[in-house]
Parts: C-alpha cells; sequence; structure tokens
C-alpha cells in the first residue's frame, strides 16, 4: 500500500499571507455585502483587516479586483451546488426531452436566487467583470469554465439520448448564459422587480431550449402552444411594454 502523501506545513511568511489575504477578503465582505460596492473605500477594507492599504494593493491591484475574487466565491458556491444538485442524474439515460430543460433551468434558477439576494452586488459583477484584465480579476473565468463545462455536459447526454437536436453544446450553453447576463442587465437599468427576475430568466431559457428538443410533432406543436401562452401571463404583463423591448 502506497504511503500517504502528507502536506507540508507552511512557512511562517506564507501562512502570515495566507491570513492577510482571508481577513482583507472577509472584511470585502463584509463591508460590500452590507453598504453595497460603490460605499465603500480600500482604506476602510484595510483597516476592517488590520492591514495596510499598500499591503491590500499587493495583493488585489484595485477594489473591483477584489469584489471580483470575493464575489467570484460566492459565484463557485452556486456552481458547487448546482454540480452537487445535479449529480442525481449521473449514469441514468432518458429520451425525454424535457427532463434535460429541467435540469438546466433548475441550475439556472440557483444563480437567479443569488441574484435576487444581492441584485446590486450581481449587476456590479457581470457589468464589471468583462472589463477586468488583471490576472486577479481574469481569475473569475475559471469559474465560468466549471459552469460552462457541467452545463454542456447536461447537453451532451441529451444529443447522445437522441432527445435534443445536434447543434453545438458550447453554442448552446453560451446562448443561455447571454441570456442570463442580459437579464441582469436589463433588470437594472429598466428597474424591473429584483425576486422576479429568476421567472423572466426561465422563461427566455424556455423558450430557447424548447426548440431544441426531439419531439413527436403533436406533443412539439402542444408545448410550443404552451410557451406561447405563457409568454402572456398578467405577471408578464404588468411591466407594461417594459417585458417586450429589446433592452
Amino acid at each position: 500500500m502506497a504511503a500517504k502523501l502528507v502536506p507540508e506545513p507552511l512557512g511562517l511568511r506564507e501562512r502570515k499571507k495566507h491570513d492577510s489575504l482571508a481577513r482583507m477578503r472577509a472584511a470585502a465582505r463584509a463591508l460590500m455585502w452590507d453598504r453595497g460596492y460603490d460605499a465603500v473605500t480600500t482604506k476602510e477594507i484595510a483597516a476592517h483587516a488590520d492591514v495596510g492599504e499598500a499591503t491590500l494593493f499587493r495583493y488585489f491591484p484595485s477594489k473591483l479586483d477584489l469584489f471580483l475574487v470575493v464575489y467570484g466565491e460566492e459565484f463557485g458556491k452556486v456552481i458547487d451546488a448546482c454540480s452537487k444538485n445535479d449529480a442525481k442524474h449521473d449514469g441514468i439515460k432518458t429520451a425525454d426531452a424535457n427532463e434535460y430543460v429541467t435540469r438546466i433551468l433548475a441550475s439556472y434558477r440557483m444563480f437567479a436566487e443569488l441574484y435576487v439576494l444581492y441584485p446590486d452586488l450581481a449587476y456590479t459583477f457581470v457589468k464589471e467583470s468583462f472589463g477586468s484584465h488583471s490576472d486577479v480579476g481574469q481569475s473569475g473565468l475559471a469559474h465560468a469554465d466549471r459552469w460552462f463545462e457541467l452545463l454542456e455536459a447536461i447537453v451532451c447526454q441529451a444529443q447522445s439520448a437522441r432527445a435534443f437536436a445536434p447543434v453545438d453544446p458550447a453554442t448552446v450553453v453560451q446562448n443561455c448564459h447571454a441570456l442570463y447576463v442580459h437579464e441582469v442587465l436589463r433588470s437594472h437599468a429598466r428597474g424591473l422587480p429584483s425576486a422576479d427576475m429568476p421567472e423572466r430568466l426561465l422563461h427566455r431559457l424556455e423558450a430557447l431550449l424548447c426548440p431544441l428538443q426531439i419531439l413527436p410533432k403533436n406533443q412539439w406543436l402542444k408545448q410550443l402552444a404552451s410557451i406561447q401562452r405563457s409568454s402572456v401571463k398578467p405577471s408578464s404583463l404588468s411591466h407594461g411594454t417594459r417585458v417586450t423591448k429589446g433592452r
């Protein structure tokens, strides 16, 4: 039996660095989650973490980079939860096309619920993460890659079971996520109720995913009719023309 490798203990310098980074992330989270991104300064975060502001900038080029790391951790937790939730389908192959749509929608509902909890922070993360080119800011791409990998696997499973049309899985997932990003930006720009965002998003995703399903003709027509009916529900019309405008 091979001997179990025991990691070498961190040296004093590395332990201090690890501790400082943890305190800075915790301070940023506590302050920004309480008062919002714009209202908090790096000087306040450094003081809360009991480090100098110069030390903070040594590890995080800007307040934005620090925020992207901290909110990215929340992003990562949701991905972990989605992965764990979807793992119950491992090894189960079904030709029921709706089952795969439901799995994708369930994952996006978790992301939408994170938005409901922190709408302003989620908006800042979506808006700013595309503009950061530092190594720290780009770390969020690792979370996105994990997310895309999870959803692409579901699409591939559906295609393997001949339940989805053979469309490039990466393109399908990118289009799904584009809807999520647009719904976050649109909700903020138009002042739409954050609590309703999950249903707005899931309806748009359903309209994108359902046409990929391989279904008997009559069943497909019934499903299309169902989507069309749900698009004019009173809850949607309560927002007036805002719901139908392109942006």
